[in-house]
């Protein structure tokens, strides 16, 4: 068995594995957000303060709190231990967090009349920010749910699914071989533009996706292993860095599009294409035609070209929260933004696939620019005739056609 085939078997078993945990945890954790932090309050002095958190609370909303030495204002008594300003002591951890959040949740039949459903509540700030002055909107219960649940865990299935379906592709069919060997001369294939325009592009994209890996899935995975102070400078550092690789990746697909757009129009090739699998299941050589770019790459170009433009226009609203949307409109910019990433990063997992260890010949492609002459001749037959001048029925001749060069 090749090393090839060992290592697909090795990604698709580990892949495999965490996705099971995943698909475990996220149909049996429990989506019910718990208190972390106890407020007790204690005297300026120190000592337990005989008045209770929420009292104390209740001063501070008041905004009475730095008036507390004075006693009184305006007839109302602000002195809330009785002798001095009381503060407030945050602590780490809740008794039976879980029964204290249900005995929340239950609203028995003489509360029920005076509790009203949920809505939004508007009011009065002085906050010199956009929408300060809400004060509650249900929907942000909506928005936590879905970015902690649907998302997170959906796109742990996204990443970990794709990487075992392409391990376990590479373990039951090994590499895609050129059939007829290498021929010994290569057609040009890219220019040097378009190279350079396609690495920008993609070493952006892998920056950013990280970062972006960071800011979602910091706090359950990085937190418990790097603590809260290692894992806020590298969100703070991640944050500003995914801002940055914006602008090379926006200005690589807009490129692309500029190079590649009439290539990649869709043709009736490409579905005969789609129904033989690219030719990606045999060996014998008879690939299904195509031109310069086949069915699989088109896929390719147009999820990124139309999912980058959809993260660039999601990301402007997140960087500008409610310059143009309240909060449901930002709610869901960055569930969307999150979404299509994730959609994108599996996309792209299989395009590195076939264009690295997937596909004997198909990382010259990007990397000199010159791709084999036969690797050219069984995946891409009509845009290799156009470069070469052959007709198909004729054989091959020996000296290199226009547009190639011996290696």
């Amino acid at each position: 068995m090749s090393a090839a085939r060992i290592a697909g078997g090795i990604v698709a078993l580990l892949a495999g594995l965490l996705l099971g945990v995943v698909v475990v945890l996220g149909f049996t954790r429990e989506s019910l957000v718990q208190p972390e932090v106890s407020v007790a309050a204690a005297s300026g002095r120190g000592e337990a303060s005989p008045v209770g958190a929420a009292e104390a609370l209740s001063a501070r909303s008041k905004l009475l709190d730095d008036r507390v030495d004075a006693g009184q204002t305006r007839g109302v008594s602000v002195d809330t231990d009785g002798g001095g300003r009381a503060d407030l002591v945050f602590r780490d951890g809740v008794a039976a967090p879980r029964q204290l959040t249900s005995s929340w949740l239950t609203i028995g039949e003489k509360e029920a009349p005076i509790l009203p459903e949920a809505r939004r509540i508007q009011g009065i700030s002085s906050l010199p920010y956009r929408n300060a002055a809400s004060f509650e909107q249900p929907g942000g219960r909506t928005w936590r749910s879905l970015h902690n649940d649907q998302v997170r865990y959906g796109g742990s299935w996204v990443i970990f699914g794709v990487l075992a379906a392409l391990g376990l592709f590479l373990f039951v069919r090994g590499r895609v071989r050129i059939t007829e060997g290498k021929a010994g001369t290569t057609i040009k294939r890219f220019s040097a533009t378009e190279r350079a325009n396609h690495w920008m592009t993609s070493s952006a994209f892998v920056v950013m996706a990280l970062t972006g890996l960071v800011i979602l899935y910091g706090k359950p995975l990085l937190l418990p292993l790097i603590g809260e102070a290692a894992l806020s400078d590298l969100a703070w550092g991640s944050a500003w860095l995914h801002m940055a690789s914006a602008v090379p990746f926006v200005i690589g697909v807009t490129m692309m599009v500029v190079f590649w757009l009439l290539h990649n129009i869709p043709t009736r090739l490409d579905w005969e294409w789609l129904k033989r699998g690219g030719g990606m299941l045999r060996d014998d050589g008879e690939n299904p035609p195509a031109r310069k770019f086949n069915a699989g790459q088109k896929i390719v170009f147009w999820g990124v070209s139309l999912g980058g433009f959809a993260l660039l226009a999601s990301g402007l609203l997140l960087m500008y929260p409610f310059l143009l949307f309240g909060y449901d409109g930002m709610q869901t910019a960055q569930l969307s933004h999150a979404i299509i990433s994730l959609l994108m990063i599996g996309l792209i997992f299989g395009h590195i696939y076939i264009g690295t260890i997937g596909m004997e010949g198909a990382f010259a492609a990007m990397w000199s620019g010159w791709v084999d002459r036969n690797w050219a001749k069984e995946h891409h037959s009509i845009w290799y005739r156009q470069m070469t001048g052959e007709v198909e029925s004729q054989e091959p001749s020996a000296d290199a056609a226009p547009g190639e060069r011996g290696t």
